[in-house]
C-alpha cells in the first residue's frame, strides 16, 4: 500500500534505465492525479494496483496490464518530455537539439495527459 489514497500524487520517479519492477496490490489505489511516471521494460503490476487512478484509466483503460504497458512507453512519442524526465543526464545542448528536431513542435510539446516538458521537469525532484 505504498501510495494508497495519495490523491494528489502526480509524479513517481523510476529511473529510465532501472531494472524491471513489480508493483504490489493497491500500491496506487485512489491516486487519481497520477500521470508522470515511466516504468522500465519488463515491469509488472498486480491486477488491483491502479484501482481508481482516474487519469491512468482515462488514458490506458482500467486493467493493470494495459496501464503498465502504457507507462512503459509513456514518453515514446515525446522525446522532449523524456529528456526532461531524465534531466539529470541531459545537457541543455541535447535538449535544444531535440526540440529543433521536432517536425511539429506544437504537437510534440503537449502529451496525452496535457503535460508539457516544463510540467515534467518541474514535477521531478531537484529539477536542473
Amino acid at each position: 500500500l505504498a501510495f494508497d489514497e495519495c490523491s494528489c500524487l502526480v509524479t513517481v520517479i523510476v529511473p529510465l534505465l532501472s531494472q524491471p519492477i513489480e508493483i504490489g496490490s493497491n500500491s496506487f489505489r485512489f491516486c487519481s492525479a497520477l500521470a508522470n511516471v515511466v516504468l522500465p521494460q519488463g515491469s509488472k503490476a498486480k491486477p488491483d494496483t491502479f484501482t481508481l487512478c482516474e487519469l491512468l484509466h482515462k488514458r490506458f483503460g482500467e486493467e493493470s496490464d494495459s496501464i503498465v504497458a502504457g507507462l512503459i512507453g509513456r514518453f515514446d512519442n515525446f522525446p522532449v518530455h523524456k529528456m526532461c524526465y531524465n534531466h539529470s543526464s541531459t545537457t541543455p545542448q541535447e535538449l535544444r537539439r531535440c526540440i529543433e528536431d521536432q517536425d511539429d513542435v506544437e504537437e510534440s510539446l503537449v502529451d496525452d495527459f496535457g503535460m508539457t516538458p516544463p510540467h515534467v521537469l518541474f514535477s521531478t525532484p531537484e529539477p536542473s
